[in-house]
Order: structure tokens, then sequence, then C-alpha cells
């Protein structure tokens, strides 16, 4: 999922309807990709670089506030050629980055792996957004990133996650995996929690949270200047389901005390009120 929100997209594909692979989700090729929008620039996405931002289409999980909820689904409209996102990317007079969000991207490995090669041929830093379950795909990845952008939905257990992602199995011990995959690399990691009021937005979760990552080794790599923990504001009328759509946004004041309560260095908040994302140390309420 994209953090992102202001800037246009641009529709890349334009196959016949259909849904991918009879329902199920398409692992795209080296050649095609579901890939159905395109922004060419996005400010907001990649930690200080301007940025094209590529969308995957299909996701495993089925989390009620997502923005992305639209492209939840594969359809064969989506496909998009490779070539024709190169040819994008090699147009590009503006952008330092190339990130690829969804969806989840990690979904289709081939496309992913053609697409983050040419971006680097062409200088350009590359990244993507991930849920976490898909580890070994990230590992392969890793040699190709300067960005992993994980999502951490709640505390780190099965049950707290079942209630966000809509899934009886969230597969928890995989997004703990790629996690410490993450920290462990070169790469900078940007682990994002949308807080959701009611669902996500406790102290307990936090701290929780804080301590877990910890404990896999966030607090020297953020210490060196490697991660961030971002809390970002959700926002009801981007929500895919009709439940989370009835819910409210959290104030800044809100995010900032959870991340104040967060046992974490480097904590940053992401708010419409602030812009895209300010460091908790700068927040004076």
């Amino acid at each position: 999922m994209s953090a992102g929100s202001g800037s246009s997209r641009n529709y890349t594909s334009g196959r016949g309807g259909g849904k991918g692979r009879g329902g199920g989700l398409g692992v795209g090729s080296s050649a095609e990709a579901y890939a159905p929008e395109i922004m060419p620039l996005s400010l907001c996405d990649f930690p200080g670089e301007p940025a094209i931002v590529i969308f995957f289409s299909g996701c495993n999980y089925r989390c009620g506030y997502c923005q992305n909820w639209k492209i939840r689904e594969q359809d064969r409209s989506h496909l998009t050629r490779i070539d024709q996102i190169e040819r994008l990317l090699e147009g590009g007079k503006l952008i330092n980055a190339c990130k690829v969000t969804g969806g989840e991207p990690l979904l289709q490995p081939k496309a992913l792996m053609r697409i983050a090669k040419k971006a680097k041929s062409l200088g350009y830093k590359f990244g993507i957004d991930t849920n976490g379950t898909l580890p070994e795909r990230l590992r392969g990845m890793l040699p190709m990133l300067d960005l992993v952008s994980i999502d951490v939905k709640t505390a780190l257990n099965d049950f707290e996650y079942r209630k966000v992602t809509g899934v009886d199995n969230p597969m928890v011990d995989r997004v703990i995996e790629s996690i410490r995959i993450a920290l462990a690399s070169s790469a900078f990691v940007d682990l994002r929690m949308v807080v959701i009021p009611g669902v996500n937005d406790s102290l307990e979760v936090v701290r929780s949270i804080g301590l877990d990552l910890n404990s896999m080794g966030y607090g020297e790599k953020a210490s060196a200047g490697g991660a961030s923990f971002t809390l970002v504001e959700f926002v009801p009328e981007n929500a895919g389901s009709r439940e989370y759509s009835m819910m409210r946004n959290p104030s800044v004041e809100e995010l900032a005390r959870l991340a104040r309560a967060a046992p974490l260095r480097n904590v940053r908040i992401s708010h419409r009120a602030l812009g895209y994302c300010v460091s908790v140390e700068k927040i004076q309420l």
C-alpha cells in the first residue's frame, strides 16, 4: 500500500476485462505485469527523493482500511507490457527513484525484478512497499533495494492481525521474518502502521510493537540512520469497506501520543495536517 495520495495517476494498460488466471492471483512474467496504475511523479512515497510510483494489483490480505482497495483484485485489463514501463522510466526527467507498491508487489517477482534492474541501470534508487508475507521473495530482491517499506498492521500476533487483515491466517511469522531480513540488510527500512481509532491505537499495541522491533535489531539500525517507524493517519473516506469508512481519522495529537509512547528511535508521523512525514521530536502541541 502506498502512503502517497496527492498526485495524479496514469492508467497504462488497455486489455479486455476478466479476472487474472481464473480469479486467482497472477504472478505476472518478465514480459508483463499486473500494473494498472503509474504515478509519474511523487514527492511523498520515497523519502527524500522525487519518484515514479508503479502500482501492482493483487493482494493476499483483505484490509478493510486499505486506500488502494480498487486494485486488490487482479483483472486482465491490468496487464501492462514491461517494455512500456521501461520507456516511462527512461523518460523520467525529474525523478531520482522508482518505487513499486500495490497490492503486494512481491506476488509478481519476475516483473518486479525486471523493473528493478531497469531502474538501477538508469541510476535510480529503487524501493518497494510490502506487507511482509513473502520473506524469501524479499530476500531475493534485497540486492536491488535501497528502500523497503513494510506495513506493520498492529501488534505482531495472529489474534491482533486477524482484526485488521481480514484473513484467517495472517502469516505473522512470515511478517516477522521479513522484518528481520530487512533490518539485517543495507537498505533503508521504513516500518509503518496505519493508526485506526478503536482498532490498533492503544498504547499497549504500540509498546508491544516497539519491544518486538527492538528485539529484531531495529534500535541499532535506526541509531545508524537506516530505519524509521512511521505512524500513518487512517483516512476513512479512502477506505475500501463501509465499516471502516464510517470510522474517524486520528488527530495529530493522538498520533504524537502514540509516537512518544513507542520505545523506539526515529519515530515519525504522517498526517494530512502536517504534510507528509514529520519526526515526532519536531511536533509541538
